[in-house]
């Protein structure tokens, strides 16, 4: 987030009229906002009123501190358990907006300045804030918030930095972008078998690195928890769907499916059993991704004799 004055030259739009980098910046943030409200509504709880005001909310805030893309205010949760972290900022306070570093579980997502844990991200947050960390959400530090005496419990206010340009990256991986529709109103969601890559979660958080291989199988939950991924299901020993974590019927139809995509029928018939013993048996509970290079140096030692 950026207080600079913006002294670019105003440019022409199609139309012939003028159009000056702020009224630029003030309809991409619009029209990010538009897509995070469509994308929050099919992953939040939130009342479809309370994610309207909280879009509104966003776009103007976002604007009035000249944010590069979409960012949405908010709070940290749980910071009666991190006052001392809180009062050494009242006392020496942070550089402004200052990022704060995300320790990012199944469960939930704590956001600390250096070592010093001061909150956790709030629960009806994390179904949309979850998803984008990997694609470059980050967490600001706005303010402590509470009294400056002693006695009162502190608080944090934050903003999720790089809303709008995460967004625009999981839209791009998800391909054709067709859980946001033309108005920014979230559309239905079919579920066929070869379906689209909707959700990504990765827990260790790791920014999407260039390069990023369209094959690469990722494993997710929905907010309900069900678990998918973004190959066909192959269903043989699990007809009601996959699963990882664990050697079972579910596993074994995520191996399966998995060589499926990243091989020939042969290698995958032969292999997919162990491939669920090596592999799918150890990914956490929250998914992750499956790198398809990896896949294929795994199948490839498989296959190639011992010296």
């Amino acid at each position: 987030m950026s207080n600079t004055h913006d002294t670019t030259p105003a440019v022409r739009s199609q139309h012939g009229a003028h159009t000056t980098p702020d009224e630029t910046r003030a309809a991409e943030v619009a029209a990010q906002a538009g897509r995070w409200l469509a994308f929050a509504t099919e992953r939040s709880r939130m009342r479809p009123d309370t994610l309207l005001a909280k879009a509104l909310t966003s776009a103007t805030f976002s604007a009035l501190h000249r944010a590069s893309s979409l960012a949405v205010p908010s709070k940290l949760a749980g910071t009666s358990k991190h006052q001392r972290a809180l009062w050494d900022l009242v006392r020496d306070p942070a550089e402004p907006w200052a990022e704060l570093r995300l320790g990012v579980t199944a469960e939930t997502i704590t956001a600390s300045l250096g070592d010093e844990a001061l909150g956790g991200i709030q629960s009806k947050h994390l179904g949309w804030v979850r998803p984008l960390v990997p694609f470059g959400l980050t967490v600001h530090l706005a303010r402590v918030t509470g009294s400056e005496t002693g006695g009162y419990t502190l608080g944090a206010n934050v903003a999720f930095g790089h809303v709008g340009e995460a967004l625009d990256r999981i839209l791009d991986a998800l391909g054709d972008g067709s859980s946001v529709s033309g108005d920014g109103a979230a559309s239905a969601e079919p579920e066929p078998p070869s379906s689209p890559l909707r959700l990504v979660v990765r827990p260790e958080a790791d920014v999407l690195r260039p390069g990023y291989d369209p094959d690469d199988v990722v494993l997710y939950r929905r907010i309900d928890g069900t678990a998918h991924a973004s190959v066909p299901h192959a269903p043989r020993h699990s007809p009601t769907g996959i699963e990882w974590g664990y050697c079972g019927s579910g596993p074994a139809d995520l191996a399966r499916s998995v060589l499926l995509a990243l091989t020939d029928e042969p290698t995958a018939e032969r292999l997919y059993q162990a491939f669920k013993a090596d592999v799918v048996a150890r990914v956490p509970r929250a998914g992750g991704v499956l790198r398809a290079a990896d896949v294929r140096v795994w199948v490839a030692a498989q296959t190639t004799p011992a010296a």
